[in-house]
């Protein structure tokens, strides 16, 4: 056989041996990938296709043909990712009535961990001088609702003075939410005005072009930059799961979604009783952003039109909302992060079971959860496994927390720790 034969003969075994070593990686890798993808300590929700309505992912105009790829790293923390500038990306809240105090918890905080990018807050005409210039000075754009009439017919204006007296407002108090909206959505109960009004700040912002954060801002925090180094790439919309116990079934979505939609329709996208999902904070891109706040607001105007969906005898009624429009398929961008395990913490029903514990805030106003070292830093036990030893909220891989939401439900021990950062994280 010729010299020239046996090299061709050669080349081609070794061509068909490293084909086959690379065949057995890739189908290995993607086992193990698709294993932590459906995992229950590890899934995200497919990414909104669920009830088999709608095109394809990959036909999304918010997700690049990588989306399967992309969306399981949001489960995944990331300490070889590339080096991130936040300068494009944007925090936006509702922040109207809160002392400096509450300001500055969460605006120097969020100035603290390195964020460079916009900051836009909702406030009041009447702002207190003072919290106005430490807005100015940390580089805030303040943006100043306005208030007007309503223009609810008489039955609408029955419904919502109902609701607000049932919260506990006294009459006046409940009259006058009655009959007060935001400019310019007279149509609007004010506490739904938040979708449509951050919608048009951001469309406002022509800087605005990265990731976007839309955020509560009582019970916000900040440990590290949400768009900083090690972090993942924001494709479409992030919503984040609350903790695994609370599930939709609670009265807090599956009340209102039943009364509005009917018992069939709640059963069919609730009805496999899912995480509970969190409308205080979600993140995406500002195309995905956009349509999310336009696709809310849309909803809203059709439940306030009709008696079921807008007499609630309760705060939150946007939750139900959220968690409605994503189980059923309506949010066909977005992906749902487990808990504890994307760049939001929620930390509020944990914080809530924990506290109860120990006999609920008035008990906890003097005394410290078991095993911590309140001198020492510590404000709770580390075998709860919620905190650093520093108290530092932290992610189930034991990094720490980017945002901190929900805070407020650990009560006093959590409020003392905080004070003493005051000049550190704050």
């Amino acid at each position: 056989m010729k010299l020239t034969t046996i090299l061709k003969v050669s080349l081609l075994i070794l061509t068909v041996f490293m084909m086959s070593i690379t065949f057995y990686v890739v189908s290995n890798l993607k086992s193990c990938n698709d294993e932590l993808w459906n995992s229950d300590n590890g899934r995200s929700r497919e990414v909104g296709m669920m009830m088999g309505g709608g095109a394809s992912i990959n036909e999304n105009k918010h997700l690049p043909n990588t989306v399967n790829s992309s969306t399981r790293r949001h489960i995944i923390s990331s300490d070889n990712s590339p080096i991130n500038d936040s300068s494009d990306t944007t925090v936006m809240a509702m922040a109207s009535g809160y002392d400096l105090e509450t300001n500055k918890m969460f605006v120097g905080s969020l100035r603290k961990s390195g964020y460079k990018g916009h900051i836009i807050l909702a406030v009041k005409p009447d702002i207190d001088p003072e919290v106005k210039t430490y807005l100015e000075e940390n580089n805030v754009t303040i943006k100043f609702i306005k208030q007007m009439e309503c223009t609810y017919t008489k039955e609408q204006k029955q419904d919502v003075g109902e609701n607000e007296m049932n919260e506990g407002m006294d009459f006046d108090s409940a009259l006058k939410e009655a009959l007060t909206c935001l400019y310019p959505y007279p149509e609007l109960k004010q506490r739904w005005s938040r979708f449509p009004l951050l919608r048009d700040y951001l469309l406002e912002c022509k800087s605005c072009t990265g990731p976007v954060l839309v955020t509560d801002f009582r019970d916000a925090y900040f440990q590290r930059d949400p768009f900083g180094d090690n972090g993942h790439d924001i494709v479409g919309l992030e919503v984040f799961e609350e903790y695994h116990a609370q599930r939709t079934s609670h009265w807090l979505v599956d009340g209102p979604v039943r009364n509005c939609k009917g018992d069939k329709e709640t059963d069919t996208f609730l009805g496999e009783n899912h995480r509970m999902l969190c409308s205080g904070t979600t993140i995406g891109t500002r195309e995905a952003t956009l349509d999310y706040l336009r696709i809310m607001h849309g909803e809203m105007m059709k439940w306030m039109l009709d008696s079921k969906c807008r007499n609630h005898e309760m705060n939150g009624d946007d939750q139900s909302i959220h968690n409605y429009l994503f189980y059923a398929g309506r949010l066909p961008f977005a992906v749902a992060v487990p808990n504890r395990q994307g760049i939001v913490n929620t930390v509020g029903v944990q914080g809530s079971m924990i506290k109860k514990q120990y006999g609920g805030n008035y008990k906890m106003q003097k005394n410290e959860y078991q095993g911590a070292d309140e001198d020492n830093g510590q404000w709770i036990g580390i075998h709860y496994d919620v905190t650093d030893k520093e108290g530092y909220f932290t992610n189930s891989d034991g990094t720490r927390s980017r945002v901190v939401h929900q805070y407020d439900r650990y009560g006093d021990p959590l409020d003392r720790w905080l004070d003493k950062q005051e000049g550190i994280l704050w």
